[in-house]
């Protein structure tokens, strides 16, 4: 198995408004697809007919409803899940289903009988009836951000990168604040949190921001902001001058007094960018 994709991020369901918007899809669906196509012969059940047949139909899908707003609102809530990891999360579908499917054996089954073999034969149809609605409100969650996702680059593509604004997010994705890139100077690793150093006016300010340069490093690499030390990144059109003492190299950045060190596995990348324009000092 692979674990690195297991441990990939699942973002689908982050917003609160996607997992409403999840929530009605499946009680719609849910509530439609059983009365119009009454699938596995579940109108032959139990012998109603008319309007109590179709609220008992109908009542299956609010089960499934209900389930769902339980798990994506008061569970995440009790176990602090904020966010998932592509393991996390099937774990996660696998406690829904066995919820509805003891909810279904209390509701409509006799759960002092054969209960395993009533929970298993809920579990199937659980399984079959869910993941259609479930898997296709989440197609339709992810073109819905896929389609803000291209409209946010086109209009990146529309301005200047210099006078483009970078969300600074945390490590739970969520924006804490934004700065225009050639304002950015520095990035500095303190712990769990990163020091940010721009240029306000005339005046060089700190933000602070609980991430990690790793998590950042990919996400600035296409504005020019690139890693050179362990515990530093820094916008590479704000170099002053590039210092080498033996083997190592220190970087001068504009409006800030302090070098900063490059680390040996960043030299090459830094070297290569110096010019004749660049002052570079042996």
């Amino acid at each position: 198995m692979n674990w690195d994709f297991a441990h990939q991020k699942f973002t689908l369901l982050d917003q609160k408004s996607d997992r409403y918007f999840m929530i009605l899809v499946c009680l719609v669906f849910g509530v439609l697809f059983i009365n119009v196509f009454v699938p596995f012969n579940i109108n032959r059940w139990y012998s109603d007919s008319g309007l109590i047949q179709f609220l008992r139909l109908s009542s299956y899908g609010f089960v499934v409803s209900l389930v769902l707003l339980f798990t994506q609102f008061p569970l995440r809530k009790l176990f602090n899940v904020k966010s998932f990891t592509l393991k996390t999360y099937s774990f996660w579908v696998v406690i829904e289903i066995l919820l509805m499917s003891l909810v279904y054996i209390f509701l409509y089954g006799n759960p002092l009988g054969n209960f395993m073999n009533d929970f298993i034969f809920s579990i199937k149809y659980t399984l079959l009836g869910i993941c259609v609605p479930y898997s296709f409100a989440l197609l339709i969650i992810y073109y819905r951000k896929q389609q803000v996702k291209i409209r946010t680059m086109s209009d990146q593509m529309q301005t200047p990168i210099q006078n483009q604004l970078i969300a600074f997010k945390d490590e739970y994705g969520k924006v804490k604040f934004s700065l225009a890139l050639e304002d950015i100077l520095l990035l500095e690793s303190t712990d769990n949190y990163v020091t940010v150093y721009f240029k306000a006016g005339e005046k060089t300010e700190r933000q602070l921001l609980r991430n990690s340069l790793k998590k950042l490093e990919h996400t600035f690499s296409d504005y020019g902001i690139a890693r050179c030390h362990r515990s530093f990144m820094i916008n590479l059109a704000k170099i002053e001058m590039i210092r080498k003492q033996g083997k190592k190299l220190q970087l001068k950045l504009k409006n800030l007094e302090r070098e900063i060190p490059v680390s040996e596995k960043y030299s090459p990348q830094i070297e290569a960018i110096s010019s004749p324009e660049l002052p570079f000092h042996p």
